[in-house]
């Protein structure tokens, strides 16, 4: 499969057109590199080939309260919505899960909240959902990592988030804009259409009911691996 993406500016950044009579030069290619037999390196993304493994470099935005709407976002995100924010860039994350084949789909997901006219443009008729993504968190300086839903409260049922995968949904590209690079949208607990994952689970739809549990998260600042594995079967 070829993927093509046209690589979106960071959001909120405004381009003049350029003068007719310059030439405007195409951007860069993300470059991929070797690190280990199987291991590569795509800006601030870590990858395996073999295992699939996906290691994110994060830091701790929310530690307590909420409403939230996002597991993470980039830093120029909805950073008062997420519990983690992140450097890396939502499009290399997207490139990354396309070469290790990990397969993006809307299925039913969005049915709930889209207006019917508008699943069919954006595929919510499709049958199959996206690959399921199992998400943990590595704090800087520990040695086990912990399911990412630990850090989430289910309002609905004042405990943690259940343990369930969450869907590769993928982003889209709108007038040449990679949607997700332009919000900074990368793993939505509310359903987000442009966000790169979500999660299926009840209360997805219900932006009130998710909140940040301070008893699984460090202090705020602190560093960490989000890491993005297959859900087990």
């Amino acid at each position: 499969m070829i993927f093509r993406l046209t690589i979106a500016l960071a959001a909120g950044m405004i381009t003049l057109p350029a003068p007719a009579e310059e030439e405007v030069p195409a951007p860069e290619r993300p470059a991929v590199t070797k690190i280990g037999e199987t291991r590569y390196r795509l800006g601030e993304i870590e990858f395996d080939a073999k295992s699939r493994e996906i290691h994110l470099p994060v830091t701790v935005n929310m530690r307590e309260g909420g409403p939230i709407e996002y597991v993470l976002v980039h830093e120029n995100g909805k950073t008062h919505e997420s519990v983690f924010t992140t450097k890396v860039s939502p499009l290399h994350l997207q490139i990354a899960m396309k070469l290790l084949k990990y397969k993006a789909g809307f299925g039913d997901l969005f049915n709930r909240i889209l207006a019917p006219e508008i699943l069919e443009k954006e595929g919510g008729k499709i049958e199959d959902r996206g690959e399921e993504i199992q998400v943990h968190y590595l704090e800087e300086g520990k040695k086990e990592a912990i399911p990412v839903s630990e850090t989430i409260i289910d309002g609905g049922r004042a405990e943690p988030m259940s343990d369930e995968p969450w869907i590769f949904t993928g982003s889209k590209v709108e007038e040449g804009t990679f949607m997700a690079e332009a919000e900074g949208s990368i793993i939505a607990i509310y359903l987000d259409n442009l966000a790169l994952l979500n999660m299926s689970r009840e209360g997805s739809d219900n932006d009130d009911r998710w909140g940040a549990n301070s008893k699984a998260i460090p202090e705020i600042g602190v560093k960490g691996i989000l890491i993005l594995s297959p859900a087990k079967k």
